[in-house]
């Protein structure tokens, strides 16, 4: 599970450094943009590991997370889906003594023995960090600094001692340096060095981890620089002592230079007249993307894996999350892409209507939009399981166009997005006044069963029985949406036992992967296939494994019984203490 948390980590570090070195690296906020670059740290490092709370206005949040399945659907699928990447290969209790090495394990290998390497190389620099200071000549100074003489240094700061060589400076170039270095020393610069420093030894294969290091030191010296010229020291004199300095500098890393050879851009940046205060929007996109990474790490990234080129989702799991929901592509877009509803009218006729008990002849204007029924000045309108953002935008618009607004205050899917389960919806009036009613499903994956009202110029109405076109649009959804939800019953039970295990490793075997015709060999490394009697073939390595045909808990000699001819897939699933999970898809 390393390497796949590693890649995630990666790919939000990336996200976030590009966006900080294209929006933010030469605005003069500086110490906002000190902060942001400790954001940037922690969010790489931990929106892997956590599913955010579903924050932000639902509408934006839904469409957005709605949106990735669409873009990624969009690509050409492969007929013959294939097994995920192994956090380790399966042996057999003859195998276990010669232990074959797989791909991620050579990957693993070769990452840990680089990391190695750097961590031994950062000890070194400590160490010799150290030994200097420990051989000078030690100086109190003012704010807890200390002033180290070591003979032909050139000037740097290393958390609160100043290494310099007092006599290759003199009168304001001395002044300045020590200025300089005190105010490295006094906003505790080196930690976010040693920050950088430690998570490029951690992402030592990825060069925005570079990137980011250099963009913390460039940082950190606009931050001393400006403390240094806000203190009184002139600007001019400042600059040619820098100058000077850089032409006879020698730079130690993990240290804080009063010579760092980003010359040009130093002097550019005391130069730089204050950034205007609506710059504030660029660390508003930036905090966005933040949350928009959120996307690789929330529930719906098991239809970004499933709707990926199979050649290429080995690879794409691990970006997106380590649990998976193996449905068929077209099951999982069946309900996300439908057309937009056409906002055209169709002319007023006459039509027979049920409400409530009575039955009309009414003039009816049908909007060729589903959830609307214009009744005379009455609008009624209704959400059904089956109700897309899209044609709710529609409902909204329909209801604004009589007077009132439409609000959606929650709104809940099942796991693969087929259906809705929760909702919560509000109607406001002008006037400020209106009403709110919700409607979900009486288990936590069950749809429910529609929600609906009714709009007139006097007010409105919420949760009656609409007439009979929308009633029936309701009772079809609802029936439609439960037919989804019986089909996915152990696609749901496997996903809520993923959520139990925590932090997981999970492989898919389909039915034709296991008795392809590689069968033998895939039962080799994985302990499943077909047996010659054409069962299910279960190793006896997982004879200790948590065992489950479709939602019940199963046997070992269950599962082997189980004819092969109705298996449709069987899931493997490992936490983090080593204890499996077998789920078997079956029709029985």
């Amino acid at each position: 599970m390393l390497i796949p948390y590693l890649m995630k980590v990666s790919l939000v570090l990336a996200l976030l450094t590009l966006a900080y070195r294209w929006l933010i690296q030469f605005e003069t906020f500086s110490k906002l943009n000190r902060v942001l670059l400790w954001l940037n740290v922690a969010a790489a490092w931990t929106l892997p590991l956590i599913s955010l709370p579903r924050w932000g206005p639902v509408e934006v949040q839904t469409s957005f997370h709605h949106s990735i399945p669409k873009v990624v659907g969009k690509l050409p699928m492969l007929s013959e889906p294939i097994a995920t990447i192994q956090s380790r290969p399966f042996t057999t209790p003859a195998e276990a003594a010669i232990p074959e090495m797989t791909a991620i394990d050579w990957i693993s290998t070769i990452y840990l023995a680089g990391m190695l390497a750097m961590a031994a190389y950062f000890l070194f620099q400590i160490g010799r960090l150290f030994f200097v200071v420990a051989k000078g000549r030690n100086e109190e100074h003012q704010n807890g600094a200390a002033i180290v003489h070591v003979a032909g240094a050139s000037p740097y700061s290393f958390f609160k001692w100043i290494i310099l060589d007092l006599s290759k400076h003199s009168g304001n170039e001395l002044h300045n340096i020590i200025a300089h270095e005190a105010e490295h020393a006094r906003q505790w610069h080196s930690a976010d060095l040693l920050l950088a420093e430690i998570q490029k030894i951690g992402l030592w294969f990825n060069p925005f981890a570079w990137v980011h290091q250099k963009l913390v030191q460039e940082n950190l010296e606009y931050l001393a620089d400006r403390a240094v010229l806000d203190s009184g020291f002139e600007k001019k004199q400042y600059q040619y002592n820098l100058l000077n300095a850089v032409l006879r500098t020698r730079e130690l890393p993990l240290t804080n230079s009063f010579a760092q050879s980003l010359l040009k851009k130093r002097i550019q940046m005391m130069n730089r007249k204050p950034s205007h205060y609506l710059v504030w929007v660029k660390y508003v996109v930036v905090l966005a993307l933040v949350y928009i990474s959120s996307a690789f790490v929330a529930p719906y990234r098991e239809q970004i894996v499933e709707l990926t080129p199979a050649k290429i989702r080995p690879f794409v799991q691990p970006l997106i999350g380590e649990v998976m929901i193996t449905v068929p592509a077209k099951d999982l877009t069946e309900n996300q892409q439908k057309k937009k509803p056409n906002r055209e009218t169709e002319p007023i006729k006459k039509q027979t209507v049920l409400t409530g008990d009575t039955i009309q002849t009414v003039l009816v204007s049908q909007p060729k939009v589903k959830g609307i029924l214009v009744v005379n000045q009455t609008l009624y309108w209704a959400i059904t399981p089956l109700t897309t953002w899209e044609e709710i935008n529609e409902i909204k618009d329909a209801v604004q166009k009589f007077g009132q607004d439409f609000q959606i205050n929650k709104i809940q899917f099942d796991p693969l997005q087929q259906y809705i389960t929760a909702i919560s919806v509000r109607v406001k009036t002008k006037s400020g006044g209106g009403g709110t009613g919700e409607e979900h499903g009486s288990t936590e994956f069950e749809p429910m069963k529609g929600y609906s009202g009714y709009i007139t110029g006097q007010g409105h109405g919420m949760g009656q029985i609409p007439p009979d076109p929308l009633h029936k649009e309701m009772e079809q959804d609802y029936e439609k949406a439960l037919a989804i939800a019986r089909k996915n019953e152990v696609a749901y039970f496997e996903y809520k036992l993923g959520q139990s295990l925590g932090t997981h490793t999970a492989m898919t075997f389909t039915h034709k992967l296991l008795a392809g015709p590689d069968a033998e060999q895939f039962y080799n490394k994985t302990g499943l296939g077909k047996s010659k009697n054409n069962t299910l073939r279960v190793s006896e390595y997982h004879k200790n494994a948590t065992l489950y045909l479709n939602t019940n808990p199963s046997t070992f000699t269950e599962l082997n019984d189980v004819p092969f001819s109705k298996i449709e897939r069987v899931s493997l699933l490992e936490d983090n203490a080593r204890r499996k999970y077998i789920v078997v898809y079956a029709t029985l």
